[in-house]
């Protein structure tokens, strides 16, 4: 960034650079947090940062730039590079946010698909969850009145896969489950 600012203004090739450098970094699936535009290749200044933020997120140019307000964090990315889903979920997985992760995750696939979740794809990326921790989520959970909807759904040959009772019931989850984990294995 231009280190002289003329009459403390924020020069548009600053905020054009910052633009460039969060959707580079969205369209490889990361944020740039509130601390990064202090540092270098940003190199904002802090007496800057009321009027540079308003300028990025306030101009029609730059409106993929979203923010994204954390416990103590702010994560910017952009809109054209990152879809929002995505977004929400590397955010809750920033700030450990595992419980409605994994129900946001369960209740998009119950809804939007319609489709059970198989409990192993929170073992990979990007959730990268330890089968140990994955057991202590469903049990908390289980355990707690605004996750109620979510229940277990498990194929013939043992497979559990996870759905909302408020968008399946249970005798068509069970259909949806033995079709993806069975009978779909099998014909393949």
């Amino acid at each position: 960034m231009s280190k002289e600012n003329n009459n403390d203004d924020i020069l548009q090739e600053d905020l054009e650079f910052t633009a460039k450098y969060i959707r580079e970094n969205s369209y490889n699936g990361k944020f740039i947090k509130y601390d990064d535009f202090f540092k270098e290749p940003i190199s904002l200044k802090k007496e800057d940062k009321e009027k540079f933020f308003e300028k990025l997120l306030g101009n029609e140019e730059f409106s993929d730039i979203k923010e994204l307000k954390g416990k103590e964090n702010r994560y910017f990315y952009s809109a054209k590079e990152m879809n929002e889903n995505y977004a929400k979920l590397i955010y809750r997985i920033e700030e450990k946010d595992i419980l409605n992760m994994v129900a946001d995750r369960i209740r998009t696939d119950s809804k939007r698909y319609p489709k059970t979740t198989n409990s192993y794809v929170f073992l990979n990326e990007p959730y990268n969850l330890k089968k140990d921790e994955l057991a202590e989520i469903y049990k908390q959970l289980s355990n707690m009145d605004e996750y109620k909807d979510i229940m277990q759904s498990r194929a013939s040959n043992g497979v559990i896969c996870m759905f909302s009772d408020k968008f399946l019931s249970q005798t068509y989850a069970d259909a949806l489950t033995e079709l993806q984990e069975v009978t779909r294995v099998e014909s393949q």
